[in-house]
């Protein structure tokens, strides 16, 4: 039987939520015949990003409608809307599923405001508790990469730790990283690993074509970095291991693509890499059906960061059946296979994260797409596949959802 799949009730940005957004989404749940109804409300990050419509693809299935919101004070709204509902339908409980949180402290001025605005996050899950919302938590990073108060966003995340009734993590490590910042209750936690992006982008272009359009030697060994260029990525690391292989590995190439966010030595990369005339720069946003040109031009993808903990380009390189390059933080050797002893030569190679001379070599080492590392990627690609976690992951909710009573 087809996997049932439902989508998102209200897209990113369409306007003010509406009483008819939540009258639907209650509907859909009621249509998954599970009860209670469950309406999920949930921060909507950017369209380009496949995260939440992958995670929420089976919701519909467990009697759960995810319905994306833009600010937190709509939950008043959304709540007033479904005791209205209830009058007339089987009641729909809330719920609200919280990812990234960067924007909370974002701009605070001192430590007070960050401290005034995280006692105010607390304050409003303390008061969705005694409402009777279930609030979710996914941890997708231990602290944002740029942040510029890091005790005031660990004091933060202690603050959703505590007030969440489920925390999702990715990668079975995030409370041992955590640990130095904040402490997250085991009893809490469920482990579901990101899922693959397989499929969820534009993919009708082969190794040729793509090359053609991006003027790359089609014998050329080309190597990928796709995504936002930051500095946690370790950009200058990359271009210094890359100059490195300059009388090695003189047809190798590198494929820089992404839009950069502006951050200082940001330029600096880019005209450093502008000069080389191995390396090719499309410093710009690359739109979901374009990334398909980027990805199927490469014959690896490299994850020179500095810092991390789940790694979407991971999933969006396996997806595209490439090898990849990445260093052995957070997520990234979990998911390859390397911590359970299983890591395929043909599918990555782990460098120590900062060491220059190792990335250095695993770049210089890189071998034509093969079939043999397209395999491999598929093979982790269906280790996580989408619909099966989003079961996971809904169940969970569920559960969480009904131990409230």
């Amino acid at each position: 039987m087809a996997a049932e799949r439902t989508g998102p009730i209200r897209g990113r940005g369409d306007r003010r939520l509406r009483p008819s957004d939540v009258v639907a989404a209650a509907a859909t749940a009621r249509a998954g015949r599970v009860d209670p109804p469950i309406v999920l409300a949930y921060h909507q990050v950017s369209p380009d990003n496949p995260f939440q419509t992958l995670i929420y693809r089976r919701a519909g299935a467990h009697g759960i409608a995810a319905l994306g919101i833009d600010d937190l004070n709509e939950l008043d709204a959304l709540e007033a809307t479904l005791r209205s509902d209830a009058r007339t339908a089987t009641p729909a409980v809330p719920a609200l599923h919280l990812h990234w949180v960067n924007r909370i402290l974002r701009g605070s001025r001192s430590d007070a405001e960050a401290a005034d605005r995280t006692a105010a996050i607390a304050a409003r899950l303390a008061a969705l508790h005694d409402r009777g919302w279930t609030v979710v938590w996914t941890v997708h990073n231990v602290l944002p990469h740029d942040a510029e108060r890091p005790d005031a966003e660990a004091a933060l995340r202690q603050v959703l730790a505590d007030g969440a009734d489920l925390v999702h993590v990715m990668v079975s490590t995030t409370l041992e990283l955590a640990a130095p910042h904040f402490r997250i209750d085991p009893g809490k936690v469920v482990h579901v690993p990101i899922p693959s992006f397989r499929g969820a982008y534009a993919d009708a272009i082969d190794r040729d074509a793509a090359r053609y359009a991006l003027d790359l030697p089609p014998d050329a060994r080309v190597v990928a970095l796709v995504g936002g260029l930051r500095p946690y990525k370790g950009l200058d690391l990359l271009l210094e291991a890359f100059e490195r292989t300059a009388s090695t590995a003189p047809d190798l190439r590198l494929l820089i693509a992404g839009p950069p966010d502006g951050s200082a030595g940001i330029d600096a990369f880019l005209a450093r890499a502008a000069a080389d005339p191995r390396i090719a720069v499309h410093a710009r946003m690359i739109p979901g059906d374009d990334l398909q040109i980027f990805l199927r031009a490469a014959d690896a993808a490299v994850l020179p960061y500095v810092r991390t903990l789940n790694s979407a380009v991971l999933m969006l390189a396996l997806a595209f059946d490439l090898p990849v390059i990445g260093p052995d933080l957070g997520g990234i050797p979990e998911t390859l296979g390397a911590t359970a002893g299983t890591l395929d030569p043909a599918l990555a190679t782990i460098f120590a994260a900062g060491d220059v001379d190792a990335l250095a070599a695993a770049l210089a080492a890189v071998r034509p797409a093969s079939p043999a590392g397209a395999a491999a990627a598929r093979r982790v690609s269906d280790a996580h596949d989408a619909d099966t976690l989003s079961d996971r992951l809904m169940i969970s909710v569920r559960r969480a959802a009904e131990s409230r009573g």
